[in-house]
């Protein structure tokens, strides 16, 4: 099985923010008009995507997207997509963020929490870390650039390494390795070993040889059971996308870098082994 742990349902008509909106007019491989959805379905077909997990509303993107929007999705293609709940421990009272997460977990069944940003060391966002480590859930945070109507210093991974380092119970998937602080995203990893990484959006700010440089830094610090394959949909196309972690680097570019290469059982627990045991399935 091959599952897409990030992927965000949003189109073009609903990105409110119009920093936002020329970064992703800019970028974005597949940003549809109206129906995002189905444009996800079609792109998964065919790359042989099996499941996505959609990514709930993300407090400061300026994009309106709604924790039923994604259970509307869920619900249309159950046997292709799953549900995380995003939620703001800032702006909703941590009555309500509590309840947010209950209810799309206990009965929508949705199986994390995330996309989380913001200031993830705020003392109001520590009910949800509670939360998600008693459902046993994984918690999704971004780590790396985030778009511009958003503050820098939010992605960066000194956070994600205090987050750890306080709650090591908590199942916590770091995207996009970072990007571009992979290597200090790498390092949390190393030291903690609650933190897993996907390889979402690599592509939209390296190119090729970057993808498979990073990978190859993964197998080397022995990372292999917590790298996880996602797109940032619709920033990449998954059609493109895994077709490049299939293949993997080259003879020459494992020459040069003197990295490990990807065995298959390294390709399949990227692809989806890694995944089905992060979310029960």
């Amino acid at each position: 099985m091959v599952i897409d742990v990030h992927v965000h349902p949003v189109s073009r008509d609903m990105v409110r923010d119009p920093r936002n909106l020329r970064m992703m007019e800019r970028d974005a491989a597949c940003l549809a008009h109206d129906d995002a959805v189905s444009l996800l379905i079609e792109r998964m077909d065919r790359a042989g995507v099996d499941r996505a997990c959609l990514m709930g509303p993300t407090a400061g993107d300026g994009i309106a997207l709604t924790n039923d929007m994604v259970r509307t999705a869920v619900a249309r293609h159950p046997r292709r997509l799953l549900g995380f709940v995003g939620v703001d421990p800032i702006g909703d009272d941590p009555g309500r963020a509590r309840e947010v997460v209950l209810e799309a977990i206990d009965d929508w069944g949705f199986r994390g929490v995330g996309e989380l940003c913001g200031d993830l060391l705020d003392a109001r966002y520590e009910p949800i870390y509670r939360l998600c480590a008693e459902r046993q859930v994984p918690l999704l945070v971004h780590v790396g650039i985030p778009l511009p109507s958003m503050l820098l210093r939010h992605g960066q991974p000194t956070m994600l390494d205090e987050l750890a380092h306080r709650h090591p119970e908590l199942t916590i998937v770091a995207a996009h390795v970072g990007m571009p602080w992979f290597l200090e995203t790498i390092a949390v990893a190393v030291r903690h070993p609650n933190v897993h990484l996907d390889v979402s959006a690599i592509p939209v700010l390296g190119r090729d040889a970057v993808v498979h440089g990073i990978l190859g830094l993964l197998w080397e610090r022995g990372l292999e059971d917590r790298v996880l394959f996602g797109t940032d949909f619709p920033l990449v196309d998954p059609a493109r996308y895994l077709p490049l972690l299939r293949r993997g680097p080259s003879w020459l570019a494992r020459r040069l870098t003197r990295l490990p290469r990807m065995t298959a059982a390294m390709r399949d627990k990227l692809l989806g082994e890694n995944a089905e045991r992060l979310l029960r399935l």
